[in-house]
């Protein structure tokens, strides 16, 4: 595409500090989001960070560089330098802090040198950038849309017990506020959070959630099996994401101790700052194994290799209606039960749609008990779990259909 044709096209900003391409281990929603409206005839850009969550590590930018460029699959990536962090301490919001900054001096230089965009779009769960990205579009006189996947700072008040009457906390609220308000349409990812955003002033909402890619997370039949499961082929339960405090694998660990006498193998895939104390906390149980990250292209192995899916959070209000877990979805798509100690609205839809077991959050026992009915199901039950899994895979959080709906609610504000 020459510098000409850009122009003529529309152009879109997309931003999300935690941003993936498929290289990469972690969510690709907004590569895969951008790659379609490219395929549209929208000329877009995506901003994000090369520091990456899972490996803690820099992975695009070399040395000092500010910031880079990458051609994607016709996508135009703009990695962003930021500060580093392992731990979720004070250099963390450094982290969050120096993002935001650098990514205003690169739009800058864009404006300066092409042109601005025609639309905005901005992720939480970085609501201070998301912010900043607001008050640009309106400096410039440009359509923003702002994407929740996570609401800031309600977790912070329900996951890390932050002083709702804080100044921190009030300052926070009030951007929030902002954001939701003066947003020219805001998209939740969890369908409970939008009477939660309602409240608060958003007026143009749609629930566009994670989902899995269908043509890459395809069906396919549980793993072969003897009669019954034994400890030379146990029953093979995976959990994929991070592991950090909110995914509360701890709870896992200790429900790992009730199947010593069962014939049950968990594997954690991924990382967090949580990883080395699970890992020693795991030593003296045999029935628990550990993984690397891996990139998403290669994680439709994983699941397929597996007999259940297992998701956790830890046992907080925010997580019962404000959450849209991409792992699970992908598990869906390929046809695996789950195994669910998250409790809300992801147990109910789970119990409803009769796709796996569930158990409430933070009791080990009742996890491990659920474990144990799971590999003790005949396969065809688990089987029947998994095609209606699938089901809903295609008919609600296929990516196709999220895709088109984001294209939509772009075209429809762009011919205002």
């Amino acid at each position: 595409m020459t510098k000409k044709d850009f122009k003529r096209k529309k152009q879109i900003w997309l931003i999300n500090q935690f941003a993936n391409t498929p290289d990469m281990p972690g969510s690709t929603r907004h590569f895969e989001i951008a790659s379609y409206l490219s395929r549209r005839n929208l000329a877009v850009k995506v901003f994000s960070s090369d520091f990456n969550l899972s490996k803690r590590d820099f992975l695009k930018l070399k040395g000092i560089q500010l910031f880079g460029f990458e051609k994607f699959e016709k996508l135009n990536w703009i990695w962003v330098k930021v500060f580093p962090y392992k731990k979720n301490n004070w250099k963390r919001y450094i982290n969050l802090i120096s993002f935001c900054i650098n990514l205003l001096i690169v739009q800058l230089i864009l404006i300066i040198k092409e042109s601005k965009p025609k639309v905005i779009i901005a992720s939480s769960p970085q609501i201070l950038t998301s912010f900043c990205s607001l008050v640009f579009a309106k400096l410039f006189r440009i359509t923003f849309i702002f994407e929740v996947r996570d609401l800031w700072p309600q977790i912070l008040i329900d996951l890390a017990d932050a002083n709702p009457n804080s100044i921190y906390i009030r300052i926070l609220k009030w951007i929030e506020k902002q954001l939701y308000v003066k947003s020219d349409f805001v998209i939740v990812l969890s369908k409970g959070m939008e009477s939660y955003i309602q409240k608060i002033g958003a007026k143009k909402i749609s629930w566009l959630p994670n989902g899995p890619d269908l043509e890459k997370f395809i069906y396919s039949t549980l793993p072969k099996e003897d009669e019954f499961f034994n400890f030379k082929r146990p029953f093979k339960i995976l959990y994929a994401g991070a592991h950090g405090l909110a995914n509360d694998l701890v709870n896992v660990v200790e429900a790992a101790k009730f199947l010593k006498n069962h014939p049950v193998q968990i594997t954690f895939i991924g990382d967090g700052p949580e990883k080395n104390n699970l890992i020693n906390k795991s030593r003296q149980i045999n029935n628990i194994k550990f993984e690397n990250s891996i990139s998403k292209d290669l994680m439709p192995s994983k699941i397929i290799e597996s007999d259940a899916i297992l998701i956790s959070l830890k046992d907080v209000a925010l997580f019962k209606y404000g959450i849209s877990p991409n792992k699970l979805y992908d598990a869906y798509a390929i046809g695996r039960p789950i195994i669910s100690s998250i409790g809300g609205d992801i147990n109910k839809e789970i119990n409803e749609n009769k796709i796996g077991l569930t158990c409430e959050p933070g009791k080990p026992r009742d996890l491990a008990e659920i474990m144990i009915k799971m590999y003790k199901l005949p396969r065809n039950t688990r089987s029947n779990m998994g095609l209606r899994a699938n089901k809903l895979a295609k008919n609600i959080y296929s990516r196709k259909i999220i895709r088109e709906s984001f294209y939509f609610i772009i075209k429809d504000l762009l011919q205002k």
